[in-house]
């Protein structure tokens, strides 16, 4: 039987419901997710949405995970604020041209059905560069995304401002 201190029991149970950032294996700035939902693209490629509030900005935000990690993330924002990344890039910040958040929902929606595909392609993890998207289950998928994102937008009251 495997001993885990309290911590480490704690952060486990947390990353097992999805309620922290899991890409932050080291325990540091942990960030607490609320809300978050996974939207299944395939096997082994999904979505989380979620809202977030960070000291650079807040609002809804979705990560694009495959084989679980992370290849892109969007941050919408709203004016001078909204941004995504691309792995294996994510120190990058590509600020969207659109103010609101609700116009960088939409773009998000666009960069999700154009570009996921090539993304995935330029990965260094080789099973990750094999996917292949079924188009039809990723434009259902990114509406979903589109819905719960602008559900977010609209029903979080701190997010009020960014309408």
């Amino acid at each position: 039987m495997k001993i885990f201190s309290a911590r480490r029991l704690i952060k486990k149970v947390l990353r097992k419901f999805r309620l922290i950032d899991q890409s932050n294996s080291q325990g540091k700035n942990v960030r607490i997710r609320k809300d978050v939902e996974i939207i299944s693209i395939q096997p082994n490629l999904e979505f989380e949405v979620y809202w977030k509030v960070l000291s650079i900005g807040r609002g809804p935000a979705v990560i694009l995970k495959a084989n679980g990690k992370e290849v892109m993330k969007f941050d919408a924002f709203g004016k001078n604020k909204g941004h995504y990344h691309i792995a294996p890039c994510y120190n990058l910040r590509i600020f969207f041209p659109e103010e609101t958040a609700q116009q960088q929902i939409q773009r998000t929606s666009l960069e999700l059905q154009k570009n996921a595909q090539k993304y995935l392609e330029i990965q260094s993890d080789s099973r990750i560069k094999q996917i292949r998207i079924d188009d039809d289950k990723l434009s259902n998928a990114t509406q979903k995304v589109v819905e719960r994102m602008t559900y977010f937008l609209q029903e979080v009251p701190e997010l009020e401002s960014l309408r």
